[in-house]
């Protein structure tokens, strides 16, 4: 037995020396990522941070669901480029393409995105692009990158700008240079084309995004989400190297932190810098940070050929019912599923159907299919109805993202260009406020539509609630700042039953501050027209030639003072007296229409009064007065008036 023993141990240690010779000889092979993190990317995270926290407590609800068959999966289309020689030889196999995305999608699953190929691969063959230097994306953008797809570059061989080898990078600076570049080596490990892809979904390397230095981030956890990654979920990472992790893919290194405690990272997790091969998983927060991002910032995404991208009719209303008529009208498609009520059930199979909805508001998932493949994509918070608020007194300090309580944000362009919440000065410097309209200490929230990422006549669109307009009474007040050098415009329009009036005001153009530090100005929209109906009020700015054009809102008033059909100075001032000069010696007095008791009184020229009462419908008779000029008042509670009388 203790024979047997020795021998079976001794096989299992040289199959085990041969796989890990393997593996040690795969992570020498395979380089580093080439990816980036900027200040400049950094602080627009920063920026929509409460829109990112907010869809990750969405993504989070969804998790705890015990029965979770809802589950909102989008689904995501990838243009790959694969570079070959001039002759058309070599790159990508269509066989490692074709796993390297179910690779994604099982990874991916449990962020709820899948990936798919759209309108299949294009190939460049140029012998000079095989050997790729990153920095010279403008070579292949020019005649082979396709707008609203994540476009992915397989070439043989890839270094940085200091001509070191790395496996991979992705262009997580703009929000449309929707680019990731691979060594085609580094597409088959399982674990590059997935870090990549995280930090094309926002996230940095766990042990932070500068990789020149040790983390900041304490093993203790007390500053998970400002050092390091910002997830706290992943512990403190001392920047794993294929040195500090062995064969059994366990940390090696003695590095401490800033109080001493020696660090124990994850090294499985695929944002590490661990051997490739040891890399298989997100956190759960990694999972909800990146499905929260995707939400907010590139949910663009669609295939022009095959998606399940919809419109509708009409998607709100101040009414108690709305009926919506979808509509999806892309050809290539044998097969529509709709879950028109965010409840996790199919409602209708066919391509355009109508729904009638109750009070509420509501996702619409739409889940599209062919012979080839199947995808799906959710609308978060698509149809609101019966969503009103009166009177409107808003500063915007409990909003999470821009479309929060009734209100609604619509990219109307379709190009990234949208309204987000923010505290603080927004993502770039020079443009836009340094803080609310109300606070001076960063803390308070307003809204602002981000010029940066956007194109020139870009429009985004800030659409209120429905609001009762009962008095004539009523304006709207809202404060705004506009600085920047290329700031476009700022419209304020009023929707009513009939559509869209534009413009109640002049356009605001251009600059309106001299300064960044410069006070939010005011501005008043009498609503005196819009007695007696319900209306909406949208907000469409008009992004101008460049990113420093932001343009901010904030502390929106509806007021409105209690209308009377006529003041009691105005009653008093519709008085007539007649005849004058008084005839047969009777006095009238015009009819009164007043639920004030008004009293009267008669006297001369020197205050002597001669006659008083209560004021009636009934004529005064004046007989026993004397020929000459007399004054006779007429008062209420608060008001009086004197006219001249002569008999």
């Amino acid at each position: 037995m203790n024979i047997f023993n020795k021998k079976t141990n001794l096989l299992l240690l040289s199959i085990f020396l041969s796989t890990s010779s393997y593996v040690s000889g795969q992570n020498k092979l395979e380089t580093s990522c080439g990816t980036v993190t900027t200040p400049e990317f950094l602080e627009y995270i920063r920026s929509i941070k409460p829109q990112i926290k907010k869809h990750e407590q969405v993504f989070t609800s969804y998790k705890l669901r015990k029965n979770n068959t809802h589950r909102a999966v989008n689904s995501i289309p990838i243009k790959a480029h694969i570079i070959r020689s001039s002759n058309g030889k070599g790159g990508l196999s269509l066989s490692n393409l074709n796993e390297a995305i179910k690779n994604l999608n099982d990874i991916y699953a449990d962020a709820y995105m899948e990936f798919f190929l759209c309108d299949g691969i294009n190939y460049i063959d140029d012998d000079v692009l095989c050997h790729f230097k990153k920095g010279n994306e403008n070579d292949l953008k020019e005649t082979n990158y396709t707008a609203g797809l994540i476009n992915i570059y397989f070439t043989d061989y890839l270094e940085n700008a200091s001509k070191e080898s790395i496996c991979g990078y992705s262009n997580n600076v703009g929000r449309h240079d929707d680019i990731i570049v691979m060594k085609n080596s580094c597409a088959t490990n399982n674990s590059s084309l997935p870090h990549e892809l995280g930090h094309f979904f926002s996230l940095t390397h766990t042990h932070g995004p500068d990789n020149t230095k040790m983390t900041s981030e304490l093993v203790d956890g007390s500053n998970c989400d400002t050092d390091g990654d910002g997830i706290c979920d992943t512990p403190a990472d001392p920047m794993l190297s294929y040195n500090t992790i062995n064969n059994f893919c366990e940390f090696t290194g003695i590095e401490t932190d800033a109080n001493g405690h020696t660090f124990n990272p994850d090294t499985g997790n695929i944002m590490s810098y661990s051997r490739k091969l040891c890399r298989n998983h997100f956190t759960d927060q990694q999972l909800a940070r990146m499905y929260a991002y995707y939400q907010t910032t590139k949910n663009y995404l669609a295939c022009p050929s095959f998606n399940a991208n919809f419109s509708a009719d009409i998607s709100a209303t101040c009414e108690e019912t709305l009926t919506v008529n979808f509509n999806n009208d892309c050809t290539n498609i044998t097969n529509w599923q709709w879950d028109v009520d965010s409840d996790g059930i199919i409602d209708y199979t066919n391509q355009n159907p109508s729904h009638t909805y109750k009070t509420g508001i509501y996702d619409v998932t739409l889940t599209v299919s062919n012979k080839s493949k199947t995808i799906k994509k959710t609308f978060s918070k698509f149809i609101k109805v019966g969503t009103e608020i009166n009177p409107i007194q808003e500063d915007f300090d409990d909003f999470e993202i821009a479309g929060d309580n009734g209100w609604t944000i619509i990219d109307a362009s379709k190009n990234g260009y949208n309204w987000y919440s923010n505290t603080g000065k927004t993502t770039t410097d020079g443009t836009g406020p340094l803080h609310d309209n109300t606070t001076d200490t960063g803390a308070g929230k307003y809204i602002y539509a981000e010029a940066s990422g956007a194109k020139l006549g870009d429009v985004a669109e800030f659409i209120s609630p429905c609001i009762n307009i009962t008095s004539s009474n009523t304006n709207l007040e809202f404060s705004y700042h506009m600085f920047g050098k290329n700031v476009g415009a700022l419209h304020v329009d009023i929707k009513t039953d009939s559509g869209y009036i534009n413009d109640v005001i002049p356009a605001l153009h251009g600059n309106q501050q001299a300064s960044q530090s410069d006070p939010f100005l005011k501005k008043i929209v009498n609503l005196r027209s819009y007695k007696n109906q319900t209306i909406k009020i949208r907000f469409r700015a008009i992004r101008g030639a460049s990113w420093d054009g932001d343009i901010a809102i904030d502390d929106i008033l509806i007021t409105s003072t209690k209308e009377k059909e006529q003041t009691t100075f105005n009653t008093l001032s519709s008085i007539k007296t007649y005849p004058n000069p008084i005839k047969n010696g009777t006095l009238y007095i015009s009819h009164i229409n007043s639920e004030d008791i008004l009293n009267y009184q008669i006297s001369n020229v020197f205050g002597q009064v001669f006659l008083s009462g209560i004021l009636t419908n009934q004529p005064i008779n004046v007989s026993s007065l004397a020929s000459g000029t007399y004054f006779i008042t007429i008062s209420s509670k608060n008001s009086r008036i004197v006219k001249k009388i002569i008999k």
